[in-house]
């Protein structure tokens, strides 16, 4: 993809998502970590683990962000691409995004653990 396109994608991507309790015209700054006293220390690491690897590969992201069409808070959003990362801390929480094109970060519970291969098979369709 082009600079030009990449840019106009990243635009309209970053146009989707506002300030939590804001209106839908204020925006988060891009390549910002903002942290949620809510979350455990878990969650925040992981998510600044992911902004960290979107930022090596030289992508541009935004934290903590309001999504206009829905009104969900997404964790972390590629605006190179349009990807949601959900960092969550059990298998029962990340069950909300079956059927949704969201990427799940496992933070604190076995990958390996049959409801988590269970859920990944009905995410995929399976």
């Amino acid at each position: 993809m082009n600079k030009v396109a990449l840019k106009k994608r990243e635009d309209e991507t970053y146009k989707q998502y506002h300030i939590p309790g804001c209106h839908n015209y204020m925006r988060r700054p891009k390549n910002s970590v903002y942290l949620n006293p809510s979350n455990s220390l878990e969650h925040e690491l992981a998510k600044a683990r992911v902004c960290y690897e979107l930022q090596k590969e030289k992508k541009k992201f935004i934290t903590e962000a309001v999504e206009n069409a829905t009104g969900l808070r997404r964790d972390v959003v590629c605006l190179d691409d349009g990807e949601i990362f959900e960092i969550e801390t059990t298998i029962a929480r990340a069950k909300r995004f079956i059927g949704q094109p969201v990427n799940i970060v496992a933070v604190g519970w076995d990958l390996n653990d049959p409801k988590w291969v269970k859920l990944q098979g009905e995410k995929n369709g399976s």
